[in-house]
Order: structure tokens, then sequence, then C-alpha cells
């Protein structure tokens, strides 16, 4: 079976080089071993005059677009733009070409909807934040906003990616890309998590510097004490009873504990008594007047959540010649401007700065085949994605105001506080066998 959409517009470009792309998507399957394959048709017009394939995607290449010859430069720089019409297109015929649950699966791999959930599998408030989400990831943005072509900048100039004799400290920066409602289970995606970041993003600029001293981290998790005596165990239970199994389990339960202490001692009813008496007249000490005792509150310490991870850094940056001092300018610029929020045209939303990926780089063995290779130091921590919350720069750290000729400060220190966005977990670390590394 084959079914085409109707021809849609995708909007490109900015200022005087705005202009609507006109598509269609052809959706053809299920074969014989149940996978579809897409087709996005381009035409020159609404009309759809001039039809041709630009690009095909299939359910064994989830969410990849192969373009052929047909494909322009702007088509395949506008490749998320134009995905994304494609998927809603084939979302709109999606009825007529799959039924089963089996078969949409397969066809959100062909389409590019590998994360798309069906509606009835969210609650209304889950459908109004993902609305909200997919309505401002596509925001455009202010003129001036700069969301790529960052640079690639290396401080002191001496010190190379492919340099044997120093470890480094690299930066990415990455464009923020939010979480999706849903975490994929076995077989099917649930609402009850979100997904994970894809941490493998192109970067959009990078920076390398020394490592300066000082560094460390600091892993924490949050416990705090809690407790239970046996009134609060017992009302505990009568609750949980009746929210899960209704009227008839709330007097079961209530019936198992009045057993429970008609079978106990007269000092232990008594002092049930006590405290029941106590609780319900707002004297909650009325057991220790009477009897000197106090219930036993099940004392113990629980897990009330993980921590998330913060870094300092401060490096002393003295350029050396003019091609440096340009260079730590850049370096300068590029953190201020990528830790900056971004805002929409209409000035309605402020978009989320760009987020870091850090690493810290140990030069390899220096062996003919590794020679230059540079990998992540296995002595040193690891880093999840990082949002940068503080940058300072101080442009007389010597205590005087010293620059060279053409104005550039002799020296410059700068100050950067990182925060990962997401906790370390127990299987972030694996559970192969110890390797000789650190990790996070």
């Amino acid at each position: 079976m084959a079914v085409t959409s109707k021809i849609s517009p995708t909007q490109v470009g900015t200022g005087k080089d705005k202009k609507n792309l006109y598509t269609a998507t052809k959706v053809t399957g299920p074969d014989g071993n149940g996978a579809y394959t897409t087709e996005i048709i381009k035409y020159d017009n609404a009309k759809g005059e001039n039809a041709r394939t630009i690009g095909t995607r299939s359910s064994d290449e989830p969410g990849k677009i192969t373009w052929n010859d047909n494909a322009s430069d702007t088509d395949k720089k506008n490749v998320k733009k134009l995905g994304k019409t494609s998927a809603n297109q084939v979302k709109s015929i999606k009825n007529e070409v799959a039924t089963t649950a089996q078969e949409k699966e397969a066809l959100n791999k062909a389409s590019g909807n590998i994360n798309q959930q069906e509606e009835g599998g969210l609650t209304e408030d889950q459908k109004s934040a993902k609305e909200l989400t997919d309505a401002t990831k596509d925001i455009e943005s202010i003129k001036g906003t700069r969301e790529e072509d960052f640079g690639f900048y290396v401080f002191p100039t001496t010190l190379r990616a492919n340099n044997d004799g120093q470890d480094f400290l690299k930066f990415d920066m990455l464009k923020y890309e939010p979480k999706e409602i849903g975490q994929k289970g076995s077989g099917a995606r649930t609402n009850l998590g979100f997904s994970d970041r894809d941490k493998d993003r192109k970067s959009i600029g990078t920076v390398i510097l020394p490592i300066p001293g000082g560094i460390q981290d600091q892993q924490q998790v949050s416990w705090s004490q809690d407790s239970m005596d046996a009134a609060a165990l017992a009302l505990s239970d009568f609750a949980l009873a009746a929210i899960t199994g209704g009227g008839d389990a709330a007097v079961k339960s209530g019936e198992n504990t009045v057993n429970a202490v008609a079978q106990n001692s007269k000092e232990v009813k008594s002092a049930l008594a006590n405290s029941i008496a106590g609780s319900a007249s707002g004297a909650g000490n009325l057991l220790t007047r009477t009897t000197g005792a106090i219930m036993n509150p099940n004392m113990e310490v629980l897990f009330n959540g993980p921590g998330l991870r913060t870094f300092n850094f401060s490096f002393m940056l003295a350029p050396r010649d003019k091609n440096e001092a340009m260079t730590l300018i850049k370096i300068i610029r590029f953190f201020k401007q990528g830790m900056s929020p971004i805002r929409s045209k209409s000035r309605l939303f402020l978009r989320s700065p760009h987020t870091f990926r850090l690493a810290y780089k140990h030069k390899a063995s220096k062996s003919s085949e590794e020679r230059n290779k540079k990998t992540d130091h296995p002595f040193l921590n690891k880093f999840k994605e990082c949002a940068l919350n503080g940058f300072g720069v101080n442009y007389t750290p010597n205590g005087n105001y010293s620059t060279y000729e053409d104005g550039v400060m002799t020296a410059y220190q700068m100050t950067m506080g990182f925060q990962e966005l997401t906790p370390i977990y127990n299987d972030d670390y694996g559970n192969s066998t110890f390797p000789e590394e650190i990790g996070f």
C-alpha cells in the first residue's frame, strides 16, 4: 500500500532569504517484514508542480534521511525542519497505512517519529506540556542570536589537541536539548519518566585550555532520619488498605490491628490506649507522663534523593603575542555569549542557554598506532552535560592596570562555575569488571 500526504510548506532562511519549501511525504508498506519506507517529495510550489523525490527513510534506519541527487544544499541544510514536516505529514495519514501497534511502531521508525507516543497514553497535563514543548522548540530567535559556529580555540597556542606533551581540559558547547516525556521500556514507550538527552550531540564550538590546579569533585546524595511508631504504622496500614483495596480492605486492616492489640499484654494495651488518647486530645506526651516510657519510634535514616555536582575552575591566562591575545578575547566572548539566555523574536519566551560537555583529556601512549591520540583521562572524573551558571573575569589580576600597546590586558583571570544537568546514577558506571579508571 502507498499513501501520499497533502503538500505543506516549510519556512527556511531569515530576512530577505526567507522562503517556503513545499513537500509531501509518500508512505509505502508494510512489506513482508513489516517495514515501511517514506519518501520526501518536493514541489516547486503549493500547486504541486515538478514533483521529485529528494530523500527517503526506512524502518531499518530509524530517523535517518538518505538524500538523493535531487536534494539541494538548502534541503540538506534544513534537514531538521524538513524532517519534522515529513514526520507530521506521516502522522496525518498514519491511520490509513498502519492499524496494529507493531505497524505503528515500524512506521514511526520510518517517519522520524521515533519518540512519538500515542495521545491516549498521555494525561491532559502531559499533553499540555508536550504541546508547549513542541511549540517552543522552533521559536525563532531574535536577530543577533548565535546558535552555531562559535569556533574552535586553543590557549595557549602551543597547546594543541595532537600534542603528546600535555593533558588539557576540553569544553564543547551544545545546543540545549529538553527531555521528552516518556521513557522507552520493553517494547513500548511509557509516560512514567523522561527520556535521556543525546549525549553525543554535535558540538557548536570548542575551547581547549590547560588543566588548572585545584580540580576536585564532590558527589552527594540526600539522606534524613525518619520515624514511625506503632500507632502511626497502624494508621498508615489502614489508609493504604483503604486506597488500594477499598472499604472492605480497610475494615479488615482495622480488625487485624484490634486483634494484634488484644493478644498483647496489659501493659501494651495501656500504652497504646495512652498514646491514642494523647494524640486525640493533643496531649502528645500523655504516655510519657503516665508511664515514663515512649513508643518505639523505629527511627531510621532514609534516602531522600540524589544531588547535582558542581565544578569550579580558575584560569590565569597571559597572552604572549597578538594572536594569543585575540584568541583569549574570543574565548571570553565564547563563554559569556554561550551562557546567556536566548530571547525569542516576539520577546514572549526566553529559551535556555547553550550547555557544555566537559572532558579531561590525557596524552595517549606513544605507540605508533596511538600516537597523537587524546583520550578521556582515566584517573580524573568524567562529567555529565553541564550548565554554565557563573562566569567571571578579573581584568587586573596582578593588582594593577597593565596593557599592551593595542590595549589588550597583559593578563586575564577567568573563573567559571558549572553544574551538571542530571545526577550521577549507579548504572552510569556500568556493571562490568572494574576498569582501571575512576569514571564519574
